[in-house]
Formats: structure tokens, C-alpha cells, sequence
């Protein structure tokens, strides 16, 4: 029945292909750093208003700015966006995450590219990102606004079969197929074939954040089978909540079920990272877990039906950055 109610939520992915215009140099974990410079762009090309302000903007509930960046619920104060950024994955190393050495560099007239998943309605826009990433380009990524310019965008199939739907030269972008949650999971399940374990490589930190006796959110370091699957199905529930269909399961059984699985061996290690809010003024912790962990393979199906959902939609905090990427090693 889960798999079923998965056809009720839209789910697209694409590749943004970047040229650099000189010699840069980017964060290892550049998902901070193009979801910043993307939010400025998209507000530029969204608000027409004087004051900018959106608290006291009439037109809030209908602006793309804050439908798309700044979504408000009154069900739930901080609601998942409908997009997440696919930045490069850097070979994080424990080296590499206690002395924070890494960057990412790129050659004059060379290319990054940056997958982008929208959920629900926002693949619809399509085009508002893709003229917002060629103003955020231009206007430069990082801390020295290195310019680049989009070189081209592809649309990638659940058979991760890209194909090219804008290039500059182009007035507009080509049509595409878009796809549901359910055909993506459908096709993972069938080649995840039972094994003796269920293995997860964290690509990305994962930031698992609980509340402590005094009510400060600290992260989770020693994650568990039943921690790991109450956020994958809290986040994939979230979505379907405010861009799809709402779910209908026995969330209370399976989280239950969930705890008793347990941790056959687990290699993870913190990584210490910040980003810097210019709506805040300051920086902001992006700490997450890296590494890899084996659990027992998990009897109830709608477990790893919510596992492989959060393949693709990610888990934890920060996920719109990237961040919370993990995988399913066979």
C-alpha cells in the first residue's frame, strides 16, 4: 500500500552544468554556497515590490520567491522545501574532515556540474531556476563571487538517462517526462535483492539533530536502525504532506519495529562544518556524520521502501544544501 500512495508525489531531476570564467576556487561541500547564492538570484527575478520585504508583502502567498525558498505552513514552523541541490561528492576522508583541507577547484573555461531534484509542483518553474541560476552565475559563487555561466541542462530519467533540455542558445526550455517517487523506488527495490545485511554509505553529513535537557538541539553521533528510519520516514512523510497526497500508514508500529533492529557494525565519524546566514549575520553549524554502517536486514518491506524514498530525497537536516546523501551498498 506504501509503494501505491508513493505514485502520489512528483519527483524530477536534472544536471546544471556550470563554465567557469577564470580560475576558482569553491567549498569542498558547495550545496551551502549555491543554495544562498540561488536564494538572492531567485528573489531578484521573483520580487517586483519596493520594500522587499516578504513579512508584510499582500503578494507572499502567491510569490514564487516564497513558495519555492520561504514556504510557511501553520502546521509546522520549519516545512521541507520543494528542491534539493546535488552538489559534487568530495572523497571526505576522517583526514579530510578533522583538518577541513579540502576545496574545489576549477580550471579557467572548466565545468562543474550540480544535480537538482524538484518535488511536487515546483518542476513546473523549471525555468524561473534556470534563469535564477544564470543570474547567481553571473553575479559569482563564493566568497570571491567567481563568475561562471550555465553551459547547459539535462534532464535525467529514473533510468538516469540524461537528456539536454536547454543550452543558452535556446529561447526556451524542451519538454521532459516527469516522473513519480514510486518509479524511482520501484526500480531500486528490484535491484536491492535480499541480503544477509543492509549497508548505508553516508556521502554527504548527515545531521540528525535531537533536543537536549535544556533545549538545545545537539547531534545524534550514535545512530541506530530506529533513529535512521524515523527520519527517512518523517522527511518523505513531510513532503507528501505539503506536495503530494498525505500518507496513510501505521507510523507508530513500524517506528517500534524499527528500534529493535540492530547495528551490525558502524564506521562513522563526525564532520565539522559551518555556513555563514546573512539573514543572521553569522555562522551556522552544518556538522554531520560521515561513514558507513551495516544493520540486519530489516524483515518489514515498508522499511526499506522509506530507506530507498530518502536515497533520492535525502534525510535529516539541511538536506535542500545536499547534505543527509547516502546510499544503499550491495
Amino acid at each position: 500500500m506504501i509503494l501505491e500512495q508513493f505514485s502520489n508525489l512528483q519527483v524530477s531531476r536534472f544536471e546544471i552544468v556550470l563554465q567557469s570564467q577564470s580560475e576558482a576556487v569553491l567549498p569542498a561541500l558547495i550545496g551551502s554556497t549555491l543554495r544562498g547564492a540561488f536564494g538572492h538570484a531567485l528573489k531578484a527575478v521573483s520580487c517586483s515590490v519596493e520594500h522587499q520585504n516578504c513579512q508584510k508583502c499582500f503578494l507572499s502567498d502567491a510569490c514564487l520567491y516564497t513558495t519555492i525558498f520561504k514556504p510557511t505552513s501553520p502546521k509546522i514552523k520549519d516545512i521541507p522545501r520543494p528542491f534539493i541541490f546535488e552538489p559534487p561528492i568530495p572523497p571526505l576522508t576522517r583526514e579530510i574532515s578533522e583538518n577541513q583541507t579540502l576545496k574545489l577547484r576549477v580550471s579557467a573555461k572548466g565545468k562543474i556540474s550540480f544535480g537538482l531534484t524538484l518535488i511536487g509542483e515546483a518542476a513546473k518553474k523549471l525555468p524561473y531556476f534556470i534563469y535564477a541560476f544564470e543570474l547567481m552565475a553571473r553575479h559569482g559563487l563564493g566568497a570571491n563571487r567567481q563568475s561562471f555561466s550555465v553551459h547547459e541542462v539535462f534532464h535525467i530519467d529514473v533510468n538516469d538517462y540524461k537528456t539536454s533540455i536547454y543550452t543558452p542558445n535556446l529561447s526556451k526550455v524542451l519538454p521532459f517526462q516527469e516522473t513519480t517517487l514510486a518509479e524511482f523506488v520501484s526500480l531500486r527495490l528490484n535491484q536491492i535483492k535480499p541480503h544477509k545485511s543492509l549497508k548505508i554509505k553516508l556521502q554527504t553529513p548527515l545531521r540528525i539533530l535531537r533536543k537536549d535537557k535544556f533545549g538545545e538541539k545537539d547531534l545524534v553521533e550514535n545512530i541506530n536502525f530506529g533513529i535512521f528510519y524515523f527520519q527517512c520516514s518523517l522527511r518523505t512523510s513531510l513532503l507528501f504532506e505539503n506536495y503530494g497526497i498525505p500518507l496513510e500508514y501505521d507510523y507508530q508500529t513500524l517506528n517500534k519495529k524499527a528500534e529493535t533492529v540492530k547495528t551490525i557494525s558502524k564506521n562513522i565519524w563526525r564532520h565539522d562544518s559551518k555556513r555563514y546566514s546573512n539573514r543572521q549575520s553569522e555562522k551556522l553549524d552544518l556538522d554531520g556524520m560521515l561513514g558507513e554502517i551495516e544493520f540486519e536486514p530489516a524483515e518489514n518491506k515498508d522499511f526499506l521502501l522509506f530507506i530507498i524514498a530518502c536515497e533520492l530525497l535525502h534525510s535529516g537536516s539541511a538536506s535542500v544544501f545536499g547534505l543527509g546523501k547516502y546510499e544503499i551498498t550491495l
